[in-house]
């Protein structure tokens, strides 16, 4: 056989044209059916970068592999091409080789470790978070306490003042004529009366007792005078529709309340008018003084307001 028909009848090798990639093949088709990035991105809602991106075979940091391949595949439908080929493809491109054994096993020790941290982290914010909330409840209610026991001491002062001077005995004028037991008997009248009587008939005191007896003259004196200035008193109330801070005080100087009340508290005090009163939210506020409501209008702009009762004009 001649070496010539040999080389004649042997087939001739072809070269095989380069395979293309998915986003090659979805870039061919689109150019060849004239639409831009544009064009593709208002069909398929994706911005043109993202189409951009898949043309290139390019996936993008912010999204999985799982939501590219599913764009791909819109993609390849919208141009007519062979979705499940075009895939393929894809798988073979973006498919990483599975890490051996060992290392999978550490990163995910090292997942999970992670993960741990982060529970930890959160446990232990969310237990701060308790103990703080549990610490500022319990300020609170130490203040509160604080405040309702400072209230009834303030608001009774002027009762316990009136009771205190009604318990003040009334000086009796001295006698050197010791009565029988039996006469303690007799009412007060009789008893005072008998002992003019006998101060009448006894010689004149020692001069040496003068001026314990002229010291004695001025406190009875200071005593009348302090009961003269005591005067009546006028009952007042005060209701509160919010919380409000309070300072109240009587012609005698006597603090008849003050601090913070409460939202719907009603305040029953008295004392010697005219009275102080200052209070830092009188919005919020009722008054009535000897029975009649007091109108306080006038102070109910928002600032603390200070004013004497009864109003004046």
């Amino acid at each position: 056989m001649n070496p010539e028909d040999v080389t004649e009848s042997s087939p001739e090798v072809i070269p095989q044209a380069p395979q293309q990639t998915p986003g090659q093949m979805l870039h061919d088709a689109r150019v060849k059916q004239g639409l831009s990035l544009q064009d593709v991105a208002n069909k398929l809602f994706l911005k043109p970068g993202t189409i951009e991106n898949i043309e290139a075979d390019k996936i993008d940091e912010s999204m999985s592999v799982t939501f590219t391949k599913g764009y791909v595949r819109n993609y390849a439908k919208f141009l007519g091409l062979d979705h499940e080929q075009v895939i393929r493809e894809f798988d073979k491109v973006h498919t990483a080789p599975k890490p051996p054994a060992k290392l999978q096993s550490f990163s995910q020790r090292v997942a999970k470790q992670a993960h741990d941290d982060r529970w930890m982290m959160v446990t232990w914010v969310i237990l701060f978070l308790l103990v703080a909330g549990v610490v500022a409840w319990w300020y609170q209610q130490d203040d509160s306490a604080g405040d309702d026991a400072l209230e009834p001491v303030t608001e009774s002062s002027q009762s316990v003042t009136a009771t205190e001077r009604s318990a003040s005995p009334t000086p009796v004028a001295r006698t050197k004529n010791n009565t029988p037991a039996a006469s303690n008997s007799e009412p007060p009248v009789a008893r005072a009366e008998s002992a003019d009587e006998d101060t009448a008939d006894e010689p004149a005191p020692v001069p040496s007792n003068a001026p314990a007896q002229a010291t004695r003259q001025p406190a009875v004196a200071d005593q009348a005078e302090a009961a003269q200035n005591a005067g009546p008193t006028t009952a007042m109330e005060f209701t509160f529709d919010n919380e409000c801070w309070v300072n109240i005080v009587d012609a005698n100087g006597n603090v008849l309340a003050t601090g913070i009340k409460r939202a719907g508290r009603v305040m029953q005090i008295s004392g010697q008018p005219p009275i102080s009163v200052t209070l830092g939210a009188p919005d919020d506020v009722a008054i009535t003084f000897a029975g009649n409501k007091v109108d306080i209008s006038g102070f109910q702009n928002g600032r603390t307001a200070r004013f004497t009762l009864p109003l004046q004009g």
